[in-house]
């Protein structure tokens, strides 16, 4: 190490540039990694469902959507399911969590096996598309989802109830 006159400003600068390129880092390496929705924000994206609320957040069920093997192309078709599932109050009742998995080559399954479905699954969604198995007191639903819209994972497709 090079001192001057005195080591102690020669180190702190040091140790500001380290700061720096490890925060750096830190923020290149979040902006790349594949988003993962958590538990609790899949608890709380059903809490919203259940309230019929969804249509309430902008962009958060954006076209294209996946709505059990259909593609919905036009955001009013979108729009218009979610308001239809409102009115017929949707519950996801007792959801829990069984699943969460990055979107893999065989994960359009789920869906169906339709050529609409493997289309859906290779051309609308990315790295940050996740499969999610919930099941509630009237069966498995799936959902797809991504990247957080206003505090929620943004919903791409849903398919259910399973039994």
């Amino acid at each position: 190490m090079i001192h001057c006159r005195s080591g102690a400003p020669r180190r702190a600068g040091e140790v500001l540039i380290t700061l720096a390129l490890v925060v750096a880092a830190a923020a290149i390496s979040c902006a790349t990694a594949p988003y993962t929705p958590s538990e609790r924000s899949i608890t709380r994206l059903a809490a919203l469902i259940d309230s019929g609320r969804v249509g309430s957040v902008k962009g958060l069920a954006a076209a294209p959507f996946l709505l059990d093997g259909e593609i919905l192309l036009r955001q009013s078709d979108v729009d218009a399911a979610w308001a239809n599932f409102a009115a017929a109050k949707l519950s996801l009742r007792s959801p829990k969590v069984a699943s969460i998995a990055r979107i893999g080559p065989d994960s359009y399954a789920s869906f169906g096996s339709s050529m609409d479905v493997r289309v859906f699954f290779k051309k609308y969604l990315d790295k940050n598309s996740s499969l999610v198995a919930l099941d509630t007191a009237d069966g498995r639903y799936y959902l797809l989802l991504n990247r957080e819209v206003s505090g929620y994972p943004r919903i791409q497709g849903i398919a259910g109830p399973l039994k």
